[in-house]
């Protein structure tokens, strides 16, 4: 099966993250907690557009069988009108999230999953939760996602290595990859008999080709 991630620069956030714009108050770019700032995109404003999220989710629906998006807990009123109606949403609460300039702190992010129709049964793999507590990590760049992401992430798919398929379409700092590369028999970016198209977001990285 063909599986894909994608954790796109979030809606309303893009150009602030990667485009060197300015959040509320702040005097300079925002950092990751490690005190890395993100390569600028050219392109990050197109992504604090709705329409580019919503071709996105077009996209993953017509060419992989399985996949996850990740986006803001603000986004979802948008983005799930327009999702595949069997989408579904988990939750990676964040136990050390960093308050914002509201009052309320927002501790989760919401995944939006299509799980491959024929890996939803319970004795068609096996059962995971759908909801993920792990810390945000010095690692990487702002937005990055921890190595336990990654791996609750394909646990939900039912990723099986054997057989699948799996593309990163928004490789940014290559943390998706590095934890992806734990579990994989195979080296990540083997090469494929067609190599995927590039998408809206940047290059698509094949992380594993199934055998």
């Amino acid at each position: 099966m063909r599986l894909a991630i994608a954790d796109p620069p979030y809606l309303g956030r893009a150009h602030r993250w990667y485009g060197g714009g300015r959040g509320p108050g702040r005097d300079r770019r925002q950092t990751g907690r490690n005190g890395k700032q993100p390569e600028p995109h050219p392109n990050a404003k197109k992504w604090d557009k709705p329409e580019t999220h919503i071709a996105l989710l077009a996209d993953l629906a017509r060419s992989y069988d399985g996949w996850a998006m990740s986006c803001a807990s603000d986004s979802l009123t948008t983005l799930l009108p327009t999702a595949p109606p069997d989408v579904t949403v988990g939750i990676w609460h964040r136990t050390n999230a960093i308050p914002g300039g509201g009052r309320i702190l927002r501790s989760w992010e919401p995944v939006l999953f299509y799980v491959p129709r024929t890996r939803r049964n319970r004795s068609q793999g096996l059962m995971t939760r759908d909801v993920l507590t792990a810390p945000v990590r010095q690692q990487g760049f702002l937005g990055s996602k921890p190595p336990e992401w990654t791996r609750w992430v394909l646990a939900v798919l039912g990723y099986d290595p054997g057989i699948d398929d799996l593309d990163d379409l928004f490789p940014g700092s290559g943390a998706v990859t590095a934890a992806a590369d734990g579990l994989l028999p195979l080296p990540p970016q083997q090469p494929s008999a067609t190599p995927p198209e590039e998408p809206e977001g940047g290059v698509v990285i094949p992380l594993h080709r199934g055998r």
